[in-house]
């Protein structure tokens, strides 16, 4: 079982350069790195955000001269965090996004930035999603490339590089992917560990979905037998309340042995805890 989904985070370093250098990484399909990627996908801002961070670490930087207060002059203008899913996972471009947008909330939370420096913070975030080959073993899974500027307001957002913030931001990444995709770090185990030497991996994605339809569809009938059951009760039909009471036990035994996930678990045990 995995502690989190995973979260690498640094530093983009060698100032202006540093973050030209990473805006053409993200969108190079010839780049070596690239090989297993299907798709290089922009999902929040674009070349012209890669100038804005630039731009406040330059002016940041001439500000530093200007004001002779010595010290190194800043040479890392963003801070770079990459949210990755194992292969089998391939949300929509639109979750990436609500995903995404849930983390850099969380962010600016935790760096408890003002109507003003949020204003400007928004503006400063750069996101590319790369959809990976999903068959076999080699390369990742589908991933984001998130840049977040640090200058902000005048000053440094320091909290972004600290190890606090990788963990608000794998938090929110856990949280946000549950709520949006409806997977569960704490249910995921590897594809290696469980499909065997015999299956491959496409056969397993394809057992996994086939799965996950089942259970969708439980659920689904166990709704249709609880509003009969709700309005068994209210006219007070004893023999459908008994039917129906049947019908819900037998559904929940079949659900009860399905990879189901906590929130699915979680609704269905309300619902069962109700007719008992």
């Amino acid at each position: 079982m995995l502690k989190n989904w995973t979260v690498t985070t640094q530093p983009v370093r060698l100032s202006t350069d540093g973050i030209m250098m990473r805006e053409r990484y993200l969108l190079n399909k010839q780049h070596a790195n690239h090989k297993y990627s299907e798709a290089l996908i922009s999902i929040f801002g674009c070349a012209e955000t890669s100038n804005r961070i630039a731009l406040a670490g330059e002016q940041f930087r001439l500000n530093q001269q200007l004001n002779s207060r010595g010290g190194r002059p800043l040479s890392s203008y963003a801070m770079e965090y990459c949210l990755t899913l194992p292969k089998g996972y391939r949300p929509s471009v639109e979750q990436w996004q609500s995903i995404v947008k849930d983390c850099c909330l969380t962010l600016a939370k935790h760096c408890k930035l003002n109507k003003s420096e949020f204003a400007q913070y928004r503006q400063q975030i750069r996101a590319v999603l790369h959809q990976q080959n999903q068959v076999g073993t080699k390369g990742s899974g589908d991933h984001v490339h998130l840049i977040i500027g640090k200058v902000v307001g005048g000053k440094v957002l320091k909290e972004l590089q600290q190890k606090k913030a990788t963990k608000v931001i794998k938090q929110a990444f856990n949280q946000s992917v549950l709520k949006h995709v409806g997977i569960d770090y704490r249910s995921y185990e590897p594809i290696e560990k469980e499909k065997g030497r015999r299956l491959s991996t496409w056969q397993y994605q394809h057992q996994k979905a086939a799965e996950a339809l089942e259970i969708e569809k439980l659920i689904k009938q166990m709704q249709a037998q609880f509003d009969k059951w709700l309005k068994a009760k209210e006219t007070h039909d004893e023999r459908q309340l008994k039917r129906q009471k049947n019908r819900l036990l037998k559904t929940y035994e079949e659900l009860k042995i399905k990879n189901t996930s906590l929130t699915q678990i979680e609704n269905i045990n309300k619902i069962k805890n109700e007719i008992i």
